[in-house]
């Protein structure tokens, strides 16, 4: 019998407010890359909006390619856009 293996999706700001939570749980293949995960988040909250050119995406507290195949226990942090002047 094969075991799931699964990713943690942080979410931080606003994206936290629309999720209604802070994490969730995303079951991953050996082929599960940073940008499917975006996907998944994308599709199961249509509310948040990532511009996968300008956000800020770390795996395990280190910013890496959207390119990335992600590992059992990876935590992704999805950082929403900062404004300022």
């Amino acid at each position: 019998m094969d075991k799931k293996l699964y990713i943690t999706i942080e979410f931080f700001g606003m994206h936290g407010v629309i999720a209604d939570t802070d994490r969730i749980q995303m079951p991953i293949t050996d082929k599960t890359t940073v940008d499917d995960a975006i996907d998944y988040v994308i599709k199961k909250y249509p509310g948040i909006t990532i511009d996968k050119e300008s956000s800020f995406i770390a795996v395990n507290h280190e910013i890496v390619p959207l390119t990335k195949v992600l590992q059992a226990n990876d935590i992704v942090s999805l950082f929403p856009p900062i404004g300022g002047g």
